[in-house]
Order: structure tokens, then sequence, then C-alpha cells
């Protein structure tokens, strides 16, 4: 048989497939939801293996369905925004938004299927350049949005979760208006955003328990008041919800840290994070340690020791903030990958202690090194406050 007639009677087949279940499998029929809502309880607690058996379950019982694609595809994100360091999982999750994607367009989806989980599918793939720093191609990316946003619209109101979408296309579509200028001439064939309304959407969705959207609400909100907004005391709200309820996730631990210490309570933050790094040592002796294997992540301990040296440096302890960024250092030195923004902003917050330990010359050398590199953004690279 020629290559290019089995790949049609694959194709073939699996639509037929996607269509003999296409009644039964909707996210809003109880015989699918309870499942797949344990599987995103499952991986924002950090369980992935448990989420993946819920996910081939669904296969087994539903067959090839667009919406446990794309569970698997917002797992595989979830796994990155954990654990920056490595990039194994991004092939993986490619491979998943790309047969989402074809699932839809081969199969006639129902509205629910075509717009609530075509856009968040489309919507994941531009957090996936933007998290990998690439952020003209995010928006470039985000164009394919504009043809699904008439759809979310009409169909707000009936489905809860298209408020999330919505939320989020109007609040990032006025963000990036507003903030960055070199963006204009192409966000001004968009629809027009409202971060104001975009955030009340967000914060509906984020109080509806029986919303699949919820958490993911929950955490966008606690992500924009904390790093975009200049809202700390909002986004100590989201955050610390979010970590009480999943206190095995390091990013929702460590973000509400962040928060507290963007409030002045620098106390507050070093106990949050204190615990978290007690439980990493015991659990990564020898790092580094991945998301692939661990549940404690090298990538997240030296975020969180960088957190820690923050909060003993405002609360004038320096040397034990020095101590804190000291291993810091030696963590990083373990990792063969780390974002280079986030390593640039650690070394700042080092070099802002040199500063007031009187080091001047150590951190003058820091900011010399961050200079330097090419990946690192121009904000970045002025001087110290």
């Amino acid at each position: 048989m020629a290559m290019g007639s089995l790949w049609r009677w694959a194709k073939a087949f699996l639509c037929f497939c996607a269509v003999a279940f296409a009644q039964t499998p909707l996210p809003y029929k109880a015989a699918y939801r309870d499942r797949a809502l344990a599987a995103l309880r499952a991986f924002y607690a950090m369980d992935f293996y448990r989420a993946e058996r819920i996910l081939a379950g669904l296969d087994t019982l539903f067959g090839p369905y667009v919406g446990t694609s794309y569970l698997r595809a917002l797992a595989y994100s979830w796994r990155i925004e954990l654990d920056p360091s490595t990039t194994w999982f991004d092939s993986f999750w490619e491979k998943e938004l790309k047969r989402t994607d074809s699932l839809l367009r081969c199969c006639a989806p129902h509205p629910l299927e075509k717009y609530f989980i075509g856009f968040a599918n489309k919507a994941l793939e531009v957090r996936r350049l933007y998290v990998r720093g690439e952020l003209m191609a995010s928006v470039w990316k985000a164009r394919e949005l504009i043809g699904l946003l008439e759809g979310i619209q009409k169909y707000a109101d009936l489905y809860p979760e298209m408020q999330f979408e919505l939320g989020l296309y109007e609040y990032y579509i006025a963000y990036f208006y507003k903030n960055y200028p070199i963006m204009r001439p192409i966000l001004y064939f968009f629809p027009k955003g409202d971060e104001g309304s975009g955030l009340a959407r967000l914060e509906r969705c984020a109080r509806d328990s029986l919303n699949y959207t919820q958490y993911e609400a929950a955490y966008f909100l606690g992500y924009i008041y904390l790093y975009q907004a200049k809202r700390p005391a909002e986004a100590v709200y989201w955050l610390s919800y979010l970590a009480e309820r999943f206190p095995a996730n390091p990013l929702f631990r460590r973000m509400w840290a962040e928060a507290l210490y963007q409030t002045g309570r620098y106390a507050e933050a070093r106990q949050v994070i204190s615990s978290w790094i007690k439980a990493y040592e015991e659990a990564c002796p020898k790092p580094p340690c991945y998301l692939i294997a661990h549940k404690y992540p090298t990538s997240e301990a030296v975020q969180a020791y960088g957190l820690l040296g923050m909060s003993l440096r405002e609360e004038k302890r320096y040397e034990e903030a020095a101590k804190a960024f000291g291993r810091m250092e030696a963590l990083l030195k373990t990792l063969t990958f780390f974002p280079a923004p986030t390593w640039a902003r650690l070394m700042r917050e080092a070099a802002l202690l040199e500063k007031r330990m009187g080091k001047h010359a150590a951190a003058e050398a820091r900011l010399q090194a961050i200079r330097a590199r090419d990946d690192v953004p121009s904000y970045l690279k002025g001087p110290l406050p």
C-alpha cells in the first residue's frame, strides 16, 4: 500500500472513531466530565502519572477524542511551567497540540468542541511560544484566535468555560497593546480588549467550582496581578488559595511567597518558601533533579533560594541572605539549561545584596555578566536601584 494511501486510510479511521464517540464524551457529559476533572486535579497536584492513567482510561472508554488530546497538551504545558530547565517535554507538547488541531479539523466538531477546545488549543500554542521567549511569534500566532472569537462570544453565556477564554483574550489584547508599542501594528487588526472586563470574567470562572477552567483562571489571576497588573495584594489571595488547595505544587507556593514579598511581608514570604526548600533538600540530595522523575525540580529550588535571599536581604539579615544566594548559584551550576530572563533577574537580586553590603565591585561584575548575554532582555541590563 502506498504511503499516501496508508495515511488517508489512517486519517479516515481516526475520524470515524472520533465521530462515532462524539455524542458521548462532550465535556458536559457526566461520564466524561468526572474523569476529566480528576485528571486536571491530579496534574495540578503534581501527580502526573495518575493523570496520565486517567487520560488513558478516557481513551479506552471513548476512543480518540479532541478533549482528551487537549488535556494531554495542557499537562505537558504545566510540566514546562513547573520545570523550565528541561526541554524534554516540549516535543510531546507540540505533538499533542497538533493532534488536537487535527481532530478538530477532520471531524465536524460540536460548537462546544470547535470553540471551547479549539480556542483553548490555539491559546496553548500561543502560550508555548510565549513561555519559550518568542514574544513576537506568540502574538503572530494569536491571529488564529480571531476566527474563533465570534463563536466564543456567541456561546459564552451557555458554557461558562468560554468566559475564561474571553477574559484572557480581553485582558491580554489590552495589556499588550498598552505596554508593547512595537506590537500595535499587528494588534490593530484584533478586536479590542479591556483589562477590567477580562479580569472580571476570570474571577467569575475562578469562583465556579464546577468549571473546568476554575484553577487555570485562578492561576492566571495570580500571575496577572503579581507580574503584569502589579497588584500583589490581590495576587496573594488567589495564589494562597491555589497553594493551600495543591500544597505539593511548588510553582503555586513560590508565587504565593513572591506576592507576600511584593507586599512587604518578608517574614511570611520566607516561612512559606522555607518549608518547600527543606523538602527539596531531603528529596534531592544530588542535584540536579528534574520533573521527569522528581516532584522537586532543581530549577524551582533555584528560584526558591533566590526568593529566600531576597526576603532575608529586606530584613537586613545580610549574611543569611548571602548564604541563600550562594546556594542558589551552586544549584544553578548543576543545570545545563535555565531561562535567561529568570537567571538575569536572580543575578540582579544577588547584586543588589552585594551593593547594600558595600561590595560594589562584585555587584558591578554581576551586572557586566548580565549585559554580556545576548539572550537577556535589555530592561534587565540597566543600573541597580
